[in-house]
């Protein structure tokens, strides 16, 4: 299995820095272009971290299958709610963005399909620096949060 995580010295990301890199991928995630998450990764310059690429291309992965331009795809919405991770990184509160799509020139009646992606998040902080983000396979679904919280 692949690391899914990027570990950084507590000194690499100030607070400052940890407060854009949140908003930078905040952007990012608002429209789940791979684009912004690879130049994310390029501008905060994680490539010395160890996982890095492996976390990246996780990251691609999901964002890679759901855009088809030709298919005229349409971003129509993108949801983010709080969960909990329950596998490596068991009960570490995880972000998680969902994104619904349609493509609209796909023939019909599938142009009128909605179709929906999930990635989740975590970070980790140490006197309000990052020490700690990756992606998280294995989460809650927003129902099963609701169910926890009623």
């Amino acid at each position: 299995m692949s690391n899914t995580k990027i570990i950084l010295d507590k000194d690499y990301f100030t607070p400052e820095m940890t407060k854009a890199f949140l908003k930078d991928i905040e952007t990012a995630c608002k429209t789940m272009e791979l684009d912004l998450f690879t130049k994310l990764f390029t501008k905060y310059d994680l490539s010395f971290v160890e996982d890095y690429e492996e976390v990246l291309e996780m990251i691609k992965n999901s964002m890679g299958s759901w855009n088809r331009p030709h298919k005229g795809t349409e971003l129509l919405k993108v949801t983010q709610f709080d969960s909990k991770c329950l596998f490596c990184e068991f009960g570490k509160t995880v972000k998680v963005y969902k994104w619904t799509y349609q493509h609209k020139q796909a023939p019909i009646p599938m142009n009128g399909v909605i179709y929906a992606c999930q990635i989740a998040f975590f970070f980790d902080f140490e006197d309000n620096q990052l020490i700690e983000f990756g992606v998280c396979n294995g989460y809650l679904d927003k129902e099963e949060m609701d169910l926890l919280n009623s």
